[in-house]
């Protein structure tokens, strides 16, 4: 019988490395430990997990996005894990209007939660209260100003904004907010019991 739950460091950050090498470019060797920190908060590693809104295994992945990305068994472990990797580095590459590194990382990880139009939305709104346009291209078009509104801290505030809807429904945003505080929190401890020094990069904030 299979095992029910996933425990495998060394394909792990293998396929990290294979699907999403910028986790490890622009985060250092420890940034595959924020995929596994985010694979306890979705499914505590149990190979076979299903939620109640029907995602399924150790990413779980929703039917449509596992179809997508060519997940055909969800519930095996080297192909869950292979699609839901793709999935957050596609986020993480979508986001390049947030510097590269933990910061982007963040946006992408709730954006791979919540969907990444509430994202883009909490962003415009974030842009706008820094008098910067609210557009996208429109801000790429008038020189692609940064500012505070590239922080999760600063963006991730606009979730809970009245505006902030898709398809008239708004974000479940305290969800996201803790998803994205869980996987970190997570990423810290796999940091502390792996005895990474304070003084390495991979603590930076």
């Amino acid at each position: 019988m299979a095992d029910k739950f996933f425990n495998d460091d060394v394909l792990l950050h293998q396929l990290v490395t294979s699907h999403f090498p910028e986790i490890v470019e622009d985060i250092t060797d420890f940034g595959w430990l924020w995929v596994k920190a985010q694979i306890w908060k979705e499914s505590s590693f149990q190979v076979d997990a299903v939620s109640r809104c029907g995602a399924k295994g150790l990413m779980q992945l929703m039917p449509a996005t596992a179809f997508e990305l060519g997940c055909d068994n969800p519930f095996d472990p080297i192909t869950n894990l292979a699609a839901g990797i793709r999935y957050l580095a596609m986020q993480y590459r979508a986001f390049s209007e947030i510097p590269a590194g933990k910061e982007r990382l963040r946006f992408s990880l709730a954006a791979y939660n919540c969907g990444r139009g509430y994202i883009n939305k909490a962003l415009q709104l974030a842009r706008e209260a820094e008098g910067l346009p609210a557009d996208y291209q429109q801000w790429q078009r008038q020189g692609c100003t940064p500012g505070f509104w590239q922080t999760w801290q600063v963006a991730s505030r606009f979730l809970r904004h009245p505006q902030c809807q898709i398809n008239n429904k708004v974000a479940d945003w305290q969800q996201v907010i803790d998803y994205v505080h869980y996987i970190e929190s997570k990423y810290s401890q796999y940091l502390q019991d792996s005895d990474v020094p304070r003084w390495h990069e991979a603590w930076a904030v």
